[in-house]
């Protein structure tokens, strides 16, 4: 069976489809890629803005032209949104979010195979414990939380992932055990609202503490302001570099009124005290963020206090969407900037960015860094650095090695070095769960 899989979107879409692909054993996959011919296109797609969406009926579209035929599933958020137009452009099974623990059944029933009984029914948490293809076999994502309660005035995605849903401790720990029994040296925590996650007595910070015993090194995806606490940032402090000194806390905007009118759980002093003082605990603390421009309602003065808040906070890199209406959202009601404004706004936004990456690089030039190897390719490897610049590397270490390498140059978000030595580390010990 030759299988393509395309995912858009966030890394809770990944991990998602990596399950799928694991629940599809029985089919023997070969996975290809989507243009390579395919007996089977699953498409996990995005509708987080009007770009996602587009991006999503040309995946279809383009599926269908590479794979006449091919059975085509299509899943994910905008399937959620639009079933009845993924199928009119030519997807043969379309499941939203609400029933992607139908499709391995779905799929096997078509190609004639019993639908093996799933772990998790319907409805309930899904898209953990089973691998099918891990994006490497250094770093893999667990996903522990889904759905979001928040409501934030501009966004879809509570209508589209529902309500709050948090994986047990011991069972995403019993998988992080498994993973780096097969050799994955980092473990990326996940999920649509991460910090919201209630698995653990202590929250998403003590489930970080139980990885760290495991010897596993963990890096946090996304996660909201309002649920990072100082106890995160404490636990980030005692046990970096192996808990990585890197968040991705979404910004939105500088402005305190739409702070408020868009419905974020947090104020610009919250935010302020919140990066300060990660600034101050934590060894080699780098930020990413993201923005949007020209939030309903934004004057150009509030505008100005979202550059200027950017150039206090010194991300290392800062993601700028254009805003877009979602549908049937309250921001979608409110007056809007013009579009024209929009786009210039990210413009300005963007080029601000590039300037703060650039300033953040700098210092570390003819540096001496730390790198997960990843991957090696024509005699370079590649990898990421703890606070999450990713290195390209002149070297031949292994995959799986954590090395030091100087860094030599850099072109934007990547850093350009050699390898010198590798780093040494405690050999890991697994503790048994009990």
């Amino acid at each position: 069976m030759r299988l393509a899989v395309k995912t858009l979107g966030c890394k809770v879409n990944q991990v998602e489809s990596d399950a799928l692909v694991g629940l599809l054993k029985a089919l023997e996959p070969t996975v290809v890629a989507p243009q390579d011919g395919a007996d089977l296109v699953v498409i996990n797609t995005c509708a987080v803005t009007t770009t996602a969406e587009s991006e999503a009926r040309k995946e279809v579209r383009r599926a269908r032209r590479a794979n006449p035929q091919a059975f085509i599933v299509v899943t994910g958020c905008y399937a959620e949104l639009e079933p009845t137009l993924l199928a009119e452009l030519g997807a043969d099974a379309v499941l939203p979010n609400s029933r992607k623990a139908e499709l391995p059944g779905v799929i096997l029933e078509h190609f004639g195979f019993p639908a093996d009984p799933l772990t998790t029914p319907p409805g309930e948490f899904w898209g953990a414990g089973e691998r099918g293809l891990l994006n490497n076999w250094v770093r893999a994502f667990i996903k522990v939380q889904d759905g979001c309660n928040a409501g934030c005035a501009y966004c879809v995605i509570p209508r589209l992932r529902g309500r709050e849903r948090h994986r047990q401790g011991h069972d995403a720990l019993r998988e992080a055990e498994g993973l780096l029994q097969v050799g994955v040296q980092e473990i990326v925590l996940t999920g649509v609202r991460l910090g919201s996650y209630r698995g653990h007595p202590r929250g998403i910070a003590g489930l970080v503490e139980e990885l760290v015993r495991l010897g596993a090194k963990v890096r946090l995806s996304s996660i909201e302001p309002e649920d990072t606490d100082r106890a995160l940032l404490e636990v980030i402090q005692r046990h970096a570099p192996q808990v990585r000194p890197h968040l991705h806390l979404s910004l939105q905007t500088g402005s305190p009124r739409l702070l408020a009118l868009m419905g974020r759980r947090y104020d610009r002093e919250y935010y302020r005290t919140l990066v300060t003082t990660a600034y101050q605990l934590i060894h080699e603390f780098a930020l990413t963020t993201d923005v949007i421009a020209g939030l309903p309602t934004e004057t150009e003065a509030e505008h100005q206090q979202t550059l200027e808040f950017l150039q206090e906070l010194r991300p290392s890199r800062v993601h700028v969407f254009t805003y877009t209406p979602r549908p049937k959202t309250r921001a979608a009601a409110l007056p809007q900037v013009p579009l024209e404004t929009r786009k210039r706004r990210n413009h300005e936004l963007t080029a601000l960015a590039h300037r703060l990456a650039q300033e953040r690089v700098q210092p570390k030039l003819g540096s001496r860094v730390e790198m997960l190897v990843e991957s090696l390719r024509e005699g370079k490897a590649y990898g990421h650095t703890p606070d999450y610049y990713e290195v390209v590397a002149q070297g031949r270490p292994r995959v799986g090695q954590t090395v030091w390498v100087r860094v030599d140059g850099a072109e934007r978000f990547t850093l350009l070095a050699t390898v010198e030595a590798l780093k040494e580390e405690p050999a890991r010990f697994l503790i048994p769960l009990l």
